[in-house]
Protein backbone atom coordinates (compact mmCIF):
# COMPACT_ATOMS: atom_id res chain seq x y z
CA UNK A 1 0.00 0.00 0.00
CA UNK A 2 1.38 3.39 -1.01
CA UNK A 3 2.01 5.93 1.70
CA UNK A 4 0.46 9.35 1.19
CA UNK A 5 0.78 12.65 3.06
CA UNK A 6 -2.86 13.61 2.72
CA UNK A 7 -3.78 16.75 4.67
CA UNK A 8 -0.21 17.79 5.50
CA UNK A 9 1.12 21.21 4.47
CA UNK A 10 3.35 21.58 1.35
CA UNK A 11 7.01 20.89 2.00
CA UNK A 12 6.38 18.23 4.67
CA UNK A 13 9.04 15.52 4.48
CA UNK A 14 7.30 12.13 4.53
CA UNK A 15 9.19 9.17 3.10
CA UNK A 16 6.63 7.27 1.01
CA UNK A 17 8.70 4.15 0.38
CA UNK A 18 9.16 0.91 2.31
CA UNK A 19 12.96 0.70 2.60
CA UNK A 20 13.25 1.88 6.19
CA UNK A 21 15.70 -0.77 7.40
CA UNK A 22 18.59 0.18 5.12
CA UNK A 23 21.79 1.81 6.30
CA UNK A 24 22.04 5.38 5.09
CA UNK A 25 25.32 6.10 3.33
CA UNK A 26 26.54 9.52 2.21
CA UNK A 27 29.43 9.81 -0.22
CA UNK A 28 31.03 13.24 -0.49
CA UNK A 29 33.13 13.83 -3.58
CA UNK A 30 34.98 17.07 -4.28
CA UNK A 31 37.17 17.65 -7.31
CA UNK A 32 38.51 19.88 -10.03
CA UNK A 33 40.80 19.24 -12.96
CA UNK A 34 43.79 18.78 -10.65
CA UNK A 35 42.44 17.41 -7.37
CA UNK A 36 40.09 14.68 -6.22
CA UNK A 37 38.89 13.76 -2.73
CA UNK A 38 36.21 11.42 -1.43
CA UNK A 39 34.69 10.90 2.00
CA UNK A 40 32.16 8.24 3.02
CA UNK A 41 29.79 8.57 5.97
CA UNK A 42 27.45 5.93 7.37
CA UNK A 43 25.52 5.24 10.56
CA UNK A 44 28.77 4.85 12.50
CA UNK A 45 30.30 8.15 11.39
CA UNK A 46 28.45 11.48 11.73
CA UNK A 47 28.09 13.51 8.56
CA UNK A 48 30.23 16.61 8.22
CA UNK A 49 28.66 19.10 5.81
CA UNK A 50 31.36 21.10 4.08
CA UNK A 51 31.15 24.74 3.17
CA UNK A 52 30.84 25.62 -0.50
CA UNK A 53 34.11 25.91 -2.41
CA UNK A 54 34.73 28.33 -5.23
CA UNK A 55 37.15 26.38 -7.42
CA UNK A 56 36.06 22.82 -6.75
CA UNK A 57 32.86 20.88 -7.51
CA UNK A 58 31.09 19.31 -4.53
CA UNK A 59 28.92 16.23 -4.89
CA UNK A 60 26.89 14.73 -2.06
CA UNK A 61 25.36 11.34 -2.86
CA UNK A 62 22.85 10.05 -0.31
CA UNK A 63 21.78 6.38 -0.47
CA UNK A 64 18.67 5.73 1.61
CA UNK A 65 15.77 8.17 1.87
CA UNK A 66 14.08 7.23 5.14
CA UNK A 67 16.36 9.47 7.26
CA UNK A 68 14.44 12.68 6.53
CA UNK A 69 16.37 14.69 9.15
CA UNK A 70 19.67 13.98 7.39
CA UNK A 71 18.20 14.96 4.03
CA UNK A 72 16.73 18.10 5.56
CA UNK A 73 20.10 19.13 7.05
CA UNK A 74 21.92 18.71 3.73
CA UNK A 75 19.16 20.48 1.79
CA UNK A 76 18.99 23.39 4.24
CA UNK A 77 22.75 23.87 4.03
CA UNK A 78 22.47 24.40 0.29
CA UNK A 79 19.17 26.31 0.55
CA UNK A 80 17.12 23.74 -1.33
CA UNK A 81 13.45 24.66 -1.68
CA UNK A 82 11.05 22.85 0.66
CA UNK A 83 9.02 21.51 -2.28
CA UNK A 84 12.17 19.95 -3.74
CA UNK A 85 12.92 18.30 -0.38
CA UNK A 86 9.37 16.95 -0.33
CA UNK A 87 9.79 15.46 -3.80
CA UNK A 88 13.09 13.82 -2.84
CA UNK A 89 11.42 11.52 -0.30
CA UNK A 90 8.30 10.92 -2.41
CA UNK A 91 9.28 7.75 -4.28
CA UNK A 92 5.95 7.62 -6.16
CA UNK A 93 6.47 10.96 -7.88
CA UNK A 94 6.72 10.85 -11.66
CA UNK A 95 10.02 11.98 -13.26
CA UNK A 96 10.06 15.75 -13.66
CA UNK A 97 12.18 18.91 -13.82
CA UNK A 98 11.66 22.03 -11.73
CA UNK A 99 13.81 25.12 -12.00
CA UNK A 100 14.37 27.06 -8.79
CA UNK A 101 16.17 30.35 -8.22
CA UNK A 102 19.36 28.59 -7.12
CA UNK A 103 19.32 25.47 -9.27
CA UNK A 104 17.53 22.68 -11.11
CA UNK A 105 15.74 19.74 -9.50
CA UNK A 106 15.38 16.57 -11.59
CA UNK A 107 13.59 13.45 -10.34
CA UNK A 108 14.07 10.17 -12.19
CA UNK A 109 13.31 6.47 -12.03
CA UNK A 110 15.64 3.60 -12.71
CA UNK A 111 14.85 -0.11 -12.83
CA UNK A 112 16.50 -3.38 -11.94
CA UNK A 113 15.34 -6.48 -13.80
CA UNK A 114 14.78 -9.67 -11.80
CA UNK A 115 14.89 -12.54 -14.30
CA UNK A 116 13.57 -15.18 -11.90
CA UNK A 117 10.36 -13.30 -11.12
CA UNK A 118 10.24 -11.51 -14.51
CA UNK A 119 9.73 -8.22 -12.68
CA UNK A 120 11.30 -4.77 -12.91
CA UNK A 121 11.94 -3.12 -9.55
CA UNK A 122 11.86 0.69 -9.63
CA UNK A 123 14.15 2.98 -7.70
CA UNK A 124 13.58 6.70 -7.13
CA UNK A 125 16.51 9.03 -7.84
CA UNK A 126 16.70 12.81 -7.37
CA UNK A 127 19.33 15.25 -8.59
CA UNK A 128 19.73 18.89 -7.57
CA UNK A 129 22.08 20.90 -9.76
CA UNK A 130 23.36 24.07 -8.14
CA UNK A 131 26.18 26.55 -8.57
CA UNK A 132 29.30 24.52 -7.87
CA UNK A 133 27.53 21.58 -6.24
CA UNK A 134 25.42 18.51 -7.01
CA UNK A 135 23.14 16.67 -4.59
CA UNK A 136 21.92 13.20 -5.52
CA UNK A 137 19.55 10.96 -3.57
CA UNK A 138 19.12 7.24 -4.24
CA UNK A 139 16.35 5.19 -2.68
CA UNK A 140 18.37 1.99 -2.29
CA UNK A 141 21.80 1.31 -0.86
CA UNK A 142 23.14 -0.03 -4.18
CA UNK A 143 25.43 2.59 -5.68
CA UNK A 144 24.39 2.96 -9.32
CA UNK A 145 26.68 6.00 -9.68
CA UNK A 146 29.82 4.02 -8.88
CA UNK A 147 31.06 4.17 -12.47
CA UNK A 148 30.78 7.97 -12.47
CA UNK A 149 32.94 8.17 -9.35
CA UNK A 150 35.46 5.83 -10.97
CA UNK A 151 35.68 8.13 -13.98
CA UNK A 152 36.23 11.12 -11.70
CA UNK A 153 38.95 9.32 -9.75
CA UNK A 154 40.86 8.41 -12.91
CA UNK A 155 40.88 12.05 -13.97
CA UNK A 156 41.41 11.37 -17.67
CA UNK A 157 38.00 12.34 -19.03
CA UNK A 158 35.71 15.31 -19.51
CA UNK A 159 34.19 15.07 -16.02
CA UNK A 160 37.19 16.58 -14.25
CA UNK A 161 37.46 19.36 -16.82
CA UNK A 162 33.83 20.45 -16.92
CA UNK A 163 31.36 21.89 -14.42
CA UNK A 164 28.42 20.64 -12.42
CA UNK A 165 26.16 20.71 -15.47
CA UNK A 166 28.31 18.07 -17.17
CA UNK A 167 28.29 15.95 -14.00
CA UNK A 168 24.48 16.19 -13.94
CA UNK A 169 24.39 15.15 -17.60
CA UNK A 170 26.63 12.15 -16.86
CA UNK A 171 24.37 11.01 -14.03
CA UNK A 172 21.22 11.34 -16.15
CA UNK A 173 22.92 9.60 -19.07
CA UNK A 174 23.82 6.67 -16.82
CA UNK A 175 20.20 6.32 -15.70
CA UNK A 176 18.96 6.48 -19.30
CA UNK A 177 21.51 3.89 -20.43
CA UNK A 178 20.21 1.55 -17.75
CA UNK A 179 16.80 1.59 -19.47
CA UNK A 180 18.43 0.05 -22.55
CA UNK A 181 19.65 -2.91 -20.48
CA UNK A 182 16.20 -3.40 -18.95
CA UNK A 183 14.53 -3.28 -22.38
CA UNK A 184 17.09 -5.76 -23.69
CA UNK A 185 16.11 -8.16 -20.90
CA UNK A 186 12.44 -7.63 -21.75
CA UNK A 187 13.16 -8.36 -25.42
CA UNK A 188 14.98 -11.58 -24.48
CA UNK A 189 11.97 -12.61 -22.41
CA UNK A 190 9.67 -12.02 -25.37
CA UNK A 191 11.92 -14.14 -27.59
CA UNK A 192 11.79 -16.96 -25.04
CA UNK A 193 8.00 -16.69 -24.90
CA UNK A 194 7.80 -16.79 -28.69
CA UNK A 195 9.90 -19.98 -28.80
CA UNK A 196 7.71 -21.61 -26.18
CA UNK A 197 4.55 -20.70 -28.06
CA UNK A 198 5.96 -22.17 -31.26
CA UNK A 199 7.40 -25.40 -29.83
CA UNK A 200 5.97 -26.08 -26.37
CA UNK A 201 2.93 -23.98 -25.52
CA UNK A 202 2.22 -26.04 -22.39
CA UNK A 203 5.43 -24.75 -20.78
CA UNK A 204 4.21 -21.13 -20.80
CA UNK A 205 3.18 -19.60 -17.52
CA UNK A 206 0.05 -17.59 -18.24
CA UNK A 207 1.19 -14.88 -15.84
CA UNK A 208 4.46 -14.40 -17.74
CA UNK A 209 2.78 -12.52 -20.57
CA UNK A 210 0.91 -10.25 -18.19
CA UNK A 211 4.04 -9.61 -16.09
CA UNK A 212 6.00 -8.59 -19.19
CA UNK A 213 3.19 -6.26 -20.21
CA UNK A 214 3.22 -4.61 -16.77
CA UNK A 215 7.02 -4.21 -16.97
CA UNK A 216 6.80 -2.41 -20.31
CA UNK A 217 4.06 -0.12 -18.99
CA UNK A 218 6.20 0.79 -15.97
CA UNK A 219 9.19 1.57 -18.16
CA UNK A 220 7.19 3.70 -20.56
CA UNK A 221 5.52 5.60 -17.72
CA UNK A 222 8.98 6.54 -16.46
CA UNK A 223 10.67 7.36 -19.77
CA UNK A 224 7.94 9.59 -21.24
CA UNK A 225 7.96 12.14 -18.37
CA UNK A 226 11.77 11.97 -18.27
CA UNK A 227 11.78 12.99 -21.93
CA UNK A 228 9.61 15.98 -21.07
CA UNK A 229 11.84 16.87 -18.09
CA UNK A 230 14.98 16.84 -20.24
CA UNK A 231 13.27 18.99 -22.83
CA UNK A 232 12.45 21.56 -20.12
CA UNK A 233 16.03 21.45 -18.81
CA UNK A 234 17.46 22.08 -22.28
CA UNK A 235 15.11 25.04 -22.87
CA UNK A 236 15.60 26.61 -19.46
CA UNK A 237 18.27 29.12 -20.63
CA UNK A 238 19.81 28.84 -17.17
CA UNK A 239 23.30 30.18 -16.53
CA UNK A 240 24.08 26.90 -14.78
CA UNK A 241 23.85 25.04 -18.10
CA UNK A 242 26.83 25.67 -20.34
CA UNK A 243 25.96 25.83 -24.07
CA UNK A 244 28.57 23.13 -24.65
CA UNK A 245 26.65 20.79 -22.34
CA UNK A 246 23.34 21.38 -24.11
CA UNK A 247 24.36 19.20 -27.05
CA UNK A 248 25.03 16.31 -24.64
CA UNK A 249 21.65 16.84 -22.99
CA UNK A 250 20.00 16.83 -26.43
CA UNK A 251 21.72 13.52 -27.12
CA UNK A 252 20.24 12.04 -23.93
CA UNK A 253 16.86 13.50 -24.91
CA UNK A 254 17.12 11.70 -28.25
CA UNK A 255 17.88 8.49 -26.37
CA UNK A 256 14.67 8.85 -24.38
CA UNK A 257 12.73 9.22 -27.62
CA UNK A 258 14.35 6.03 -28.89
CA UNK A 259 13.52 4.27 -25.61
CA UNK A 260 9.85 5.23 -25.91
CA UNK A 261 9.78 3.90 -29.47
CA UNK A 262 11.50 0.68 -28.37
CA UNK A 263 9.04 0.21 -25.51
CA UNK A 264 6.12 0.76 -27.91
CA UNK A 265 7.62 -1.73 -30.37
CA UNK A 266 8.05 -4.36 -27.66
CA UNK A 267 4.50 -3.72 -26.49
CA UNK A 268 3.25 -4.32 -30.05
CA UNK A 269 5.31 -7.51 -30.23
CA UNK A 270 3.84 -8.60 -26.90
CA UNK A 271 0.33 -7.91 -28.17
CA UNK A 272 1.08 -10.07 -31.22
CA UNK A 273 2.42 -12.84 -28.97
CA UNK A 274 -0.73 -12.71 -26.87
CA UNK A 275 -2.81 -13.13 -30.03
CA UNK A 276 -0.52 -15.94 -31.18
CA UNK A 277 -0.80 -17.62 -27.78
CA UNK A 278 -4.60 -17.51 -27.92
CA UNK A 279 -4.55 -18.76 -31.52
CA UNK A 280 -2.27 -21.67 -30.58
CA UNK A 281 -4.53 -22.54 -27.66
CA UNK A 282 -7.53 -22.42 -29.98
CA UNK A 283 -5.77 -24.66 -32.52
CA UNK A 284 -4.82 -27.09 -29.78
CA UNK A 285 -8.41 -27.18 -28.57
CA UNK A 286 -9.65 -27.68 -32.13
CA UNK A 287 -7.24 -30.57 -32.60
CA UNK A 288 -8.51 -32.18 -29.40
CA UNK A 289 -12.12 -31.68 -30.45
CA UNK A 290 -11.33 -33.07 -33.90
CA UNK A 291 -9.76 -36.18 -32.39
CA UNK A 292 -12.73 -36.72 -30.07
CA UNK A 293 -15.16 -36.19 -32.95
CA UNK A 294 -13.37 -38.80 -35.06
CA UNK A 295 -13.40 -41.28 -32.18
CA UNK A 296 -17.11 -40.62 -31.67
CA UNK A 297 -17.82 -40.99 -35.41
CA UNK A 298 -16.02 -44.36 -35.49
CA UNK A 299 -17.89 -45.69 -32.50
CA UNK A 300 -21.35 -44.65 -33.76
CA UNK A 301 -21.71 -47.56 -36.29
CA UNK A 302 -19.94 -49.91 -33.92
CA UNK A 303 -22.38 -48.99 -31.16
CA UNK A 304 -25.23 -49.50 -33.59
CA UNK A 305 -24.08 -53.03 -34.40
CA UNK A 306 -23.49 -54.00 -30.78
CA UNK A 307 -26.88 -52.52 -29.89
CA UNK A 308 -28.59 -54.31 -32.75
CA UNK A 309 -27.27 -57.73 -31.80
CA UNK A 310 -27.68 -57.02 -28.11
CA UNK A 311 -31.49 -56.91 -28.37
CA UNK A 312 -33.44 -59.59 -26.55
CA UNK A 313 -35.40 -60.97 -29.50
CA UNK A 314 -35.49 -64.74 -29.73
CA UNK A 315 -35.32 -64.98 -33.51
CA UNK A 316 -32.18 -63.22 -34.72
CA UNK A 317 -30.75 -65.59 -37.38
CA UNK A 318 -27.14 -64.54 -36.96
CA UNK A 319 -27.12 -65.39 -33.28
CA UNK A 320 -27.34 -69.13 -34.04
CA UNK A 321 -24.67 -69.04 -36.71
CA UNK A 322 -21.42 -70.74 -35.67
CA UNK A 323 -19.11 -68.00 -36.96
CA UNK A 324 -21.46 -65.05 -36.46
CA UNK A 325 -19.41 -63.49 -33.65
CA UNK A 326 -16.21 -63.52 -35.72
CA UNK A 327 -17.99 -62.17 -38.77
CA UNK A 328 -19.37 -59.28 -36.69
CA UNK A 329 -15.87 -58.48 -35.36
CA UNK A 330 -14.54 -58.53 -38.94
CA UNK A 331 -17.31 -56.18 -40.09
CA UNK A 332 -16.60 -53.80 -37.21
CA UNK A 333 -12.88 -53.87 -38.01
CA UNK A 334 -13.61 -53.21 -41.67
CA UNK A 335 -15.84 -50.26 -40.78
CA UNK A 336 -13.15 -48.82 -38.47
CA UNK A 337 -10.35 -49.15 -41.04
CA UNK A 338 -12.60 -47.84 -43.80
CA UNK A 339 -13.59 -44.77 -41.83
CA UNK A 340 -9.95 -44.05 -40.87
CA UNK A 341 -8.98 -44.30 -44.51
CA UNK A 342 -11.81 -41.95 -45.48
CA UNK A 343 -10.81 -39.39 -42.80
CA UNK A 344 -7.20 -39.57 -43.96
CA UNK A 345 -8.23 -39.05 -47.60
CA UNK A 346 -10.29 -36.00 -46.56
CA UNK A 347 -7.23 -34.74 -44.58
CA UNK A 348 -9.20 -34.74 -41.35
CA UNK A 349 -6.40 -36.70 -39.72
Amino acid sequence: MKKRKTGLPPGTLIYTGNKVDLDVTVTYTVYNSEEYEIEIYDNNSPLHIHQSEEHRIQWYDVRGLHDTELIKNIANTYEIHALAMEDIVDVHKRPSHVEYSNGHFISLKTFEYDKESNEVKPQSISIFLGNGFILTFQEYEDDIFRTIRDRISKGNGRLRKNGTDYLAYSLIDLVVDNFYHVLDRAEETLEEIEDKISFDIDSINKGQLQATKVNLIKIRKSVVPLREALNQLIRSESELIDPKTEKYLRDVHNHTIQLVESADTLRDILSGLQDLYLAELSMKMNAIMQFLTIVTAIFVPLSFLTGLYGMNFEKIPELKYQYGYYILLAVMLFITVGMLYWFKKKKWL
